[in-house]
C-alpha cells in the first residue's frame, strides 16, 4: 500500500447524510426528477456546488486510500480535494456527510450492447441508462448499437437525459457486411462521417479485407475493437494493434505444436481439445500482447455463466433479474437449458474456465492493460449489475481488487484518451463519482455497496437510486 492512506475496512452507515445550506432549492430540484438533467439557471448567478465531507478517497492514481478528505464539485467538475480539517467549502454548498464512506471514480462498462429506444424510462434504452447509473456506471461503450442510437447519445450530451458518457461503435465489420477492400474503405469512412467513436469487428473478413479495414481505421483515427476469429491469427491481430475482446484467439494460439485440433473459436468444452492447450505458452502470449500495446476485455463473467452448472432457474433467481423483461428472461433460460441439454463434459467446462482465468492472470502479471466489459444484456448479464460480476470474476482469476477496479475506472479512461477528464478522483476531472459504504480495495464486492452516484456533477442519493430501480422494475413488469 502507498503511504498516502490505509485501505482498512470501515463500518458502513444507513446512508450519506445531505446537509442543505443556502443551495437548498437547487438540492431539492436535483432530487425531484431523476431522469432529467438539472442545468444551472444562467440568470441566477449561482453555480452548483457540492462537497463530500470527511470522505475516504480512493483516487485510483495508485493503490491507496486518502482518509478524511473533502471533495468539492462545482459546475460538474472536481475543483478541490484535500484534508477535511483545512478544506475551504464555498458558502451555500450542498454538503454530503460522507464520514465512514469511500469515494471512487465512476465505473465504466467497455463492452455493452446498447438497447433500442429514445432514452426514456418507458423504453429499453432509458431503462439501460438507469441501470447503468444505479450501479455506478458513468461511462459505457456500446460495441453493438441499434440504428439511430447516436440520437440517444446526443440527448445525454445536451442534458436532456441523465446518463453515462456514451461511446458508440459503428455497425459491425464482418464477413457478411464487408466483402472487399473498397467496401471496407467506404464503411469506415461512413462511420467516421456519422460520428461513431469506435469500429467493431466480428471477424470472418479474411486476411486481405481485414488488412483493408485496419488501414482504413488508421486513416480515420478510429480504434478497431472486437473478435479474433480463426481466419486471422492472433499474432497478426496483435501486430496491427486490434483491441481484443473475449480473449479470442489466445487459446488457439496456445495449442501445442503439431497437435491436431479443429480451428476452434470462443467456447470449446471438449476436454480432448483443451488438453492440447499448453499453459506454458500463456506467459509468452501475454508478453507479446504487452509489447504490441494491445488491450484486452476478457468478459470472464459472461462465459463462466454460459458454461457453468447453474440451472436456468437459479440464474433467473438472481436479484437483478427483476429489471429484465420477461421475454428476455425466457429466452436466456431457453438458451441455457439448450446448452445443458447437450451434456457438455464437466471436465471440459472446468478446464475452459481455468484456462481463461490463467490467461487473464498472465496478462495482468505481464502488465497488459485490461478492460472491464459485461457484454450485457444477454445470458443473464444485466446492464450495470454485470459490471460488478465482471470485477468479481477478475478477482476470482487471481487479480487484486485494485487491479479489478483499475480495469473499470482508470484503464477505460486511458484507452479512450480521457485521462485528463475521467478515471481518477482529482482536481479538474469530470465529477463522475461513486460513494460506497465500504472499502472496495478490501473486498471488490464493496464496489456494489453504493450510497450514491454523481454523474457530471448531478448527485443521486440512495433513495433516488431506489426510486429509479423501482421505475425500471415497473416498466418491465418485474
Amino acid at each position: 500500500m502507498s503511504s498516502g492512506g490505509s485501505p482498512r475496512r470501515r463500518p458502513g452507515r444507513a446512508g450519506a447524510h445531505v446537509c442543505r445550506g443556502l443551495a437548498v432549492g437547487l438540492a431539492l430540484a436535483a432530487c425531484s426528477e431523476p431522469h432529467r438533467a438539472q442545468a444551472p439557471n444562467p440568470n441566477s448567478g449561482a453555480t452548483p456546488v457540492t462537497a463530500f465531507v470527511n470522505v475516504a478517497v480512493v483516487p485510483m492514481d495508485a493503490e491507496r486510500v486518502l482518509e478524511g478528505q473533502t471533495v468539492v464539485v462545482r459546475d460538474g467538475r472536481i475543483v478541490a480535494v484535500g484534508p477535511a480539517a483545512s478544506a475551504q467549502v464555498p458558502a451555500g454548498a450542498t454538503l454530503i456527510d460522507a464520514a465512514r464512506k469511500y469515494l471512487i471514480p465512476g465505473l465504466a462498462d467497455m463492452h455493452a450492447h446498447f438497447v433500442q429506444g429514445a432514452g426514456d424510462i418507458t423504453d429499453g434504452a432509458g431503462q439501460q441508462l438507469a441501470l447503468f447509473l444505479a450501479n455506478g456506471v458513468t461511462t459505457a461503450r456500446g460495441l453493438v448499437a441499434p440504428p439511430g442510437y447516436l440520437a440517444v447519445r446526443r440527448r445525454v450530451v445536451s442534458g436532456e437525459l441523465v446518463g453515462p458518457t456514451l461511446f458508440v461503435a459503428a455497425p459491425s465489420l464482418n464477413g457478411n457486411s464487408v466483402k472487399s477492400a473498397e467496401q471496407a474503405k467506404q464503411a469506415v469512412a461512413g462511420a467516421k462521417a456519422a460520428g461513431y467513436d469506435v469500429l467493431k469487428t466480428h471477424g470472418g473478413l479474411g486476411r486481405g479485407v481485414y488488412d483493408s479495414v485496419v488501414a482504413a481505421a488508421r486513416r480515420a483515427g478510429l480504434p478497431l475493437v472486437g473478435h479474433v476469429t480463426p481466419d486471422i491469427p492472433l499474432a497478426h491481430a496483435l501486430e496491427v494493434g486490434q483491441q481484443v475482446e473475449h480473449l479470442d484467439g489466445y487459446l488457439l494460439a496456445a495449442v501445442r505444436e503439431g497437435a491436431a485440433v479443429p480451428p476452434f473459436y470462443q467456447i470449446v468444452v471438449d476436454p480432448d481439445v483443451l488438453a492440447q492447450v499448453d499453459e506454458g505458452k500463456l506467459p509468452a502470449l501475454a508478453r507479446a500482447t504487452r509489447e504490441a500495446g494491445v488491450w484486452n476485455g476478457p468478459t470472464l463473467a459472461l462465459f463462466e455463466t454460459i458454461v457453468s452448472d447453474e440451472t436456468p432457474e437459479a440464474l433467473a433467481g438472481r436479484p437483478e433479474m427483476r429489471y429484465v423483461p420477461a421475454g428476455a428472461r425466457s429466452a436466456w433460460a431457453a438458451q441455457k437449458q439448450q446448452f445443458l441439454a447437450s451434456n457438455p463434459p464437466l471436465a471440459g467446462r472446468e478446464r475452459f474456465i481455468q484456462l481463461r482465468r490463467e490467461l487473464t492472470k498472465a496478462l495482468a502479471s505481464e502488465g497488459v492493460k485490461l478492460l472491464v466489459g459485461s457484454d450485457s444484456p444477454q445470458a443473464f448479464m444485466v446492464p450495470g449489475f454485470a459490471v460488478h460480476r465482471e470485477m468479481a470474476a477478475f478477482v476470482a482469476a487471481g487479480l487484486t481488487p485494485y487491479q479489478a477496479l483499475e480495469a473499470a475506472t482508470r484503464n477505460p479512461a486511458e484507452f479512450m484518451g480521457r485521462l485528463a477528464d475521467a478515471g481518477t478522483v482529482a482536481v479538474g476531472r469530470r465529477a463522475d463519482l461513486v460513494l460506497l459504504d465500504a472499502n472496495p480495495l478490501a473486498d471488490i464486492g464493496n464496489a456494489g455497496r453504493i450510497a450514491g452516484v454523481m454523474v457530471g456533477g448531478r448527485w443521486m442519493g440512495r433513495e433516488e437510486i431506489a426510486r429509479m430501480l423501482e421505475a425500471v422494475a415497473v416498466a418491465v413488469g418485474g
